[in-house]
């Protein structure tokens, strides 16, 4: 049996349906064991290809769903074994019935870890290989990337092997990170050459896939001629006991998905929460129908083909467009809710000729006035505009994306994405660092978004820039990961050594407005405090012997004002705007460097 023969006949392939949740259902193990089962359990996977077989099904997917490193926490050589062993136990279910494709998803590497994971998926693609694999499946993916790479590699390894791509939506028709699904299939476009089908999988329910599935056909007959298939979950979950559990009923879940396959869809399965029961059902209905189902005729418009009105920018993304100088300050957020004197250094700042107030976001881990709420309240009521920091540390993808709604919602429309600082060891008993995203994951999202939520008013995306790092090279290859992920503008730490202008210029060549950090001190104790325990910070001591424990607060502050005033001055004409840390938020010492800088 191949796939080709199946896909010529006149009904549409029926597929497997769920493992996981199944494997949990039949066995009361955990979701976590059910890759290792293929090692541990090999009959009970086995058996469950076979029911699956029995029920009607001709494409079986290897029990391989979560076989990575970071899933399974396991090493590389354990995840090839279980590849190995789960393609095995498919294709000896298969036999002459069916057809066993090789089953791969993303794999999301843990908290703010940058992994190239490339040779994992690789090796991963040679496992299969190794064991005669002719059919691959890529499911329930958010994005193309590194999937295009993959199949470009197995096409060159094995130019005769199928390779199918199966996206997954929310019934909102976006992927987690808010891609619509026409923006997904406009990547895959220029690549379709490499695939042999395209579906959709998980995410929806049979009824919320239905117009999404009727979407894809009409995007592939029109642009892609690609077979397609489609597996909707069961249903929609809920919590029992600390178990998922699906319970819509077979029945309803068949009839559903019927009305799926009478679109003309050329394979059509289930994912999560559905059992053999639900396959067998479908099955049956299927091969009922006396004629062969129909096809669907509409047409899709190609994402970016409608006429769209210019779109509204901020005064500070107008400035930094026009190639202007510009002038940041930041405001610490209080640990209380009161905003009172933050408002009075904002109005000091905005009387200076400041372009921008930035608003921290519980730096160093410790919990302050939420940074949307702060920066909201301040723009309200001075007029100023704010650029909240966005950090991942404390936030998953669905906080974040709703954060961002809110400062939408407020008029505020300049962000800077932030991976965070770690939290400290003292607290981690306590307080859980989330991390599901990094900062450039962060600024795609916040791109996707702008190209399909806010496309008449989008943000103006910053980034952070840390030039005083022992390995610059890293340091600007991040950089140039989060330009592609649609930074414009990159605030740095605080800038007091010149042999750091180097990396800045290479930074400015990739295309990356700098707005150079300065941060005036303000006596011997803070110059030392800074030196030594806040990271990322190096004073030359040069600077720190300016300043002695004896010095009066005046005499302390009219000294830091003088160091930071010569260290703009030699740092401006490599700067596209300079950001002032406030010290203690004392708005005047950065107003009067704001208003002297101005001079120069």
């Amino acid at each position: 049996m191949n796939l080709d023969t199946l896909l010529k006949q006149k009904r549409p392939v029926i597929t497997d349906g769920a493992m996981g949740t199944y494997f949990t259902q039949k066995t009361g193990f955990s979701i976590h064991e059910c890759e290792w089962a293929n090692i541990s359990r090999p009959e009970l996977i086995s058996e469950i290809h076979r029911e699956y077989v029995k029920a009607g099904a001709q494409f079986l997917r290897t029990n391989t769903f979560s076989a990575n490193t970071k899933s399974l926490g396991r090493p590389l050589a354990d995840v090839l074994e279980i590849v190995r062993a789960g393609y095995r136990l498919a294709k000896e279910a298969a036999g002459c019935q069916a057809v066993a494709a090789a089953d791969m998803t993303a794999i999301y590497p843990r908290g703010d870890e940058e992994t190239d994971l490339l040779p994992e998926y690789l090796a991963i693609a040679d496992a299969f290989l190794s064991e005669g694999a002719e059919v691959f499946l890529f499911e329930t993916l958010t994005e193309l990337s590194p999937f295009d790479q993959i199949a470009d590699y197995l096409k060159k390894k094995k130019p005769e092997c199928k390779v199918l791509i199966s996206f997954t939506v929310s019934p909102e028709g976006i992927t987690r990170l808010g891609v619509p699904l026409r923006r997904l299939l406009d990547e895959v476009k220029p690549h379709r050459e490499l695939f042999d089908g395209i579906g959709l999988n998980c995410g929806c329910g049979p009824a919320h896939i239905l117009k999404f599935a009727r979407e894809l056909l009409s995007y592939s007959r029109q642009y892609l001629s690609l077979p397609v298939l489609v597996m909707p979950n069961a249903g929609y979950p809920a919590m029992e006991e600390n178990r998922t559990v699906f319970d819509t009923s077979p029945e309803y879940f068949s009839h559903q998905a019927v009305r799926i396959a009478e679109l003309g869809v050329d394979m059509i399965g289930g994912c999560c929460g559905t059992t053999p029961k639900h396959l067998q059902l479908l099955s049956r209905l299927i091969q009922k129908k006396r004629e062969p189902l129909a096809a669907v005729t509409t047409t899709v418009t190609a994402v970016g083909s409608l006429e769209k009105s210019a779109p509204r920018e901020s005064r500070f993304a107008q400035k930094l467009r026009k190639g202007e100088f510009v002038m940041a300050a930041e405001l610490d957020p209080p640990y209380g809710s009161r905003v009172d004197k933050l408002l009075t250094a904002c109005r000091v700042l905005q009387n200076s000729g400041v372009d921008i107030v930035t608003i921290s976001d519980s730096p160093m881990a410790r919990v302050k006035l939420d940074p949307v709420v702060c920066g909201a309240k301040l723009q309200r009521e001075t007029g100023m505009e704010v650029l909240p920091h966005f950090c991942c540390r404390d936030r998953n993808v669905n906080a974040l994306r709703a954060m961002l709604l809110g400062a939408q919602c407020e008029n505020i429309r300049t962000i800077l994405a932030v991976t965070g600082d770690h939290v400290p060891e003292l607290d981690r008993g306590y307080i859980k660092p989330v991390f599901n995203v990094t900062s450039a994951k962060l600024m795609e999202m916040i791109s996707q978004m702008n190209q399909d939520v806010f496309v008449d008013s989008p943000f103006t995306i910053g980034g952070a820039f840390n030039p005083n790092v022992a390995n610059p090279k890293a340091e600007l290859a991040r950089l140039e990961k989060k330009l592609k992920a649609g930074a414009v503008f990159f605030l740095t730490q605080p800038v007091f050594d010149e042999g750091r202008i180097s990396t800045v210029k290479e930074a400015r060549a990739m295309g990356a407005k700098m707005l150079l950090g300065i941060m005036p001190l303000v006596s011997y104790r803070n110059a030392v405090y800074m030196n030594n325990e806040v990271p990322g910070i190096q004073i030359p001591t040069a600077y720190v012997n300016r300043f002695s424990p004896e010095m009066s607060r005046e005499e302390a502050q009219r000294t830091g004002i003088e160091i930071a005033l010569e260290i703009a001055e030699s740092l401006r004409p490599h700067a596209d705007g300079f950001y002032f840390m406030t010290p203690f938020n004392r708005a005047e010492i950065v107003a009067e460097l704001i208003e002297k800088c101005r001079e120069m």
